[in-house]
C-alpha cells in the first residue's frame, strides 16, 4: 500500500518487506515485549510488530494518516493507535522503542529517550546524524546531541537501508541504529539536556569565561573549550549550571 506523494512531505515510508524483516530480527522483539512506535505511517511496520510483540502502542501525529491506519490495519487485540505527538508524553515505561521518523525529528527523539524507561531503541536515521552521535571531542561533528547520546546510551550502527526501500526515496543515506541505556546510575533531566545545548551555543569559547558567567567552581585547563570536553565532564558542568 503506497500513499500519495503529497501526503509524504517530510516522511519517507519504509515499504521494503525485506528491510522490515531485518528490522524485526535485529530488534529481538518477542511475545513478552511492549513496543512503542513513533510514526504509524502506512502501518507496514506496525502490522509486523503486532504479530510478534506482547503489545504495540503506535503514535501518529498526522490526523489523516492516523485515520487511514485505523481503517486499514487489522483489528489486532494487542494494538493501541494514538493520534498524538509521542514527544509530548513523558515518564513512559516500555521495552522497545522503534521508529522511522522524519529525519528532522531525530534530535528531538534522542533528547526525549533519556527521560523514558526502556531496554532498547531501534531507530532509522540519516547516516550523517548517526555518525554525529559517535563523534569524538574536538571533531567538527561533536555536538550537544553527541554528548547527550554518548552519556546516556551505548550506540551501535546496524544496517544501511537502500534509498529504494522508502517511498518517496530520500536524498540521503539511511541507517538503523540501536541505543541501549547505560547502567547503572546514568541520570539526566530536561534542565541538564537544555544546559548542554546552552553550552554548545558557546562551543568555541574558553571555559573560564563560561564558568565565570554562571559562577561555577570546577577545575579545567585554562584554555580548554566546551567542544574539547568529554560527555561526562559536560554533563557535570550542565548539572552545576542547573543548580545555579
Amino acid at each position: 500500500m503506497r500513499l500519495p506523494r503529497r501526503r509524504l512531505l517530510g516522511q519517507h515510508m519504509l515499504i521494503d518487506e525485506r528491510i522490515i524483516k531485518k528490522l524485526l530480527k535485529i530488534s529481538m522483539i518477542n511475545q513478552h515485549d511492549t513496543v512503542y512506535e513513533a510514526g504509524t505511517g502506512d502501518g507496514s511496520l506496525t502490522r509486523a510488530l503486532c504479530k510478534i510483540a506482547k503489545s504495540v502502542v503506535s503514535f501518529e501525529i498526522d490526523k489523516s494518516l492516523f485515520n487511514r491506519s485505523r481503517r486499514l490495519l487489522p483489528m489486532f487485540p494487542n494494538l493501541s493507535l494514538v493520534n498524538a505527538n509521542i514527544f509530548d508524553c513523558f515518564s513512559l515505561t516500555f521495552d522497545v522503542f522503534i521508529s522511522n521518523l522524519p529525519y528532522s525529528r531525530s534530535k528531538q527523539a534522542l533528547e526525549w529517550l533519556p527521560l523514558q524507561s526502556f531496554s532498547r531503541a531501534i531507530i532509522t536515521v540519516q547516516k550523517e546524524f548517526a555518525d554525529k552521535l559517535q563523534a569524538s571531542p574536538g571533531d567538527k561533528n561533536y555536538r550537544a546531541i553527541t554528548v547527550i547520546a554518548q552519556y546516556c546510551f551505548n550506540i551501535e550502527q546496524l544496517i544501511l537501508i537502500p534509498k529504494y526501500s522508502f517511498e518517496p526515496p530520500p536524498k540521503v543515506e539511511s541507517i538503523v541504529i540501536r541505543l541501549v541505556p547505560k547502567q547503572p546510575g546514568v541520570h539526566t533531566t530536561p534542565s541538564i539536556i537544555r544546559n548542554v545545548n546552552l553550552l554548545f551555543s558557546s562551543r568555541h569559547k574558553k571555559l573560564v569565561s563560561i564558568l565565570a558567567k554562571y559562577n561555577v567552581k570546577l577545575e579545567f585547563k585554562p584554555n580548554e573549550k566546551v567542544e574539547q570536553l568529554m560527555p561526562d565532564q559536560l554533563i557535570k558542568l550542565a548539572e552545576c549550571i542547573a543548580i545555579h
